[in-house]
């Protein structure tokens, strides 16, 4: 099995952070899967070490620069062949996780994407609103992360977004799940 680097984001995971980490227990606990979680920190916030170090979470220092910037930042300390970025909010399924990594170290796939269910129109309109994007769960591997570049480190909410249309773009095998 491939080893799978899980990256996150402190000053977009907020207050959640918590709970993000407590719901990857049950992955890391699972045999079946080779898992490192990295969490990009532009924060400076002490309490991360002592959260870091109980989920055993690599700490990866950033600059206070876009979110495409952190995570490409993350990508460069971490060492799995996959990189997977998920949604806030989104639990993962651990048949996915085991499938998805299988296709991608077949080479039937390149990357994954674990959609959310559409929501209504008035709630779209209120995340336009608010200049939110939809939440996916991208799983990519590292060859094409690096192949198209990475993130683009001048984006920030849409950095994950940009990334899923220029895999489509560069012909990448990517397939839309949703959850």
């Amino acid at each position: 099995m491939i080893v799978c680097s899980i990256l996150l984001d402190a000053r977009a995971s907020g207050a959640g952070l918590p709970r993000r980490l407590a719901a990857l227990r049950p992955l890391r606990q699972r045999r079946d899967l080779r898992l490192e979680v990295l969490l990009a920190d532009d924060t400076g916030d002490s309490r991360l070490l002592r959260m870091a170090s109980r989920h055993d979470v690599r700490l990866v220092a950033t600059e206070g620069t876009p979110l495409g910037d952190r995570l490409n930042t993350a990508v460069a300390h971490s060492q799995g062949e996959v990189l997977l970025f998920p949604a806030p909010g989104r639990p993962i399924s651990p048949g996915w996780l085991v499938d998805t990594l299988t296709d991608i170290e077949h080479h039937t796939r390149d990357a994954v994407v674990l959609a959310a269910s559409r929501p209504s129109r008035l709630v779209l309109l209120w995340q336009r609103l608010r200049h939110q994007t939809l939440a996916d769960t991208l799983c990519v591997s590292r060859v094409w992360f690096e192949r198209i570049g990475g993130c683009d480190p001048s984006l920030d909410a849409e950095a994950l977004p940009d990334l899923i249309a220029r895999l489509h773009a560069c012909q990448a095998r990517v397939t839309a799940v949703e959850a």
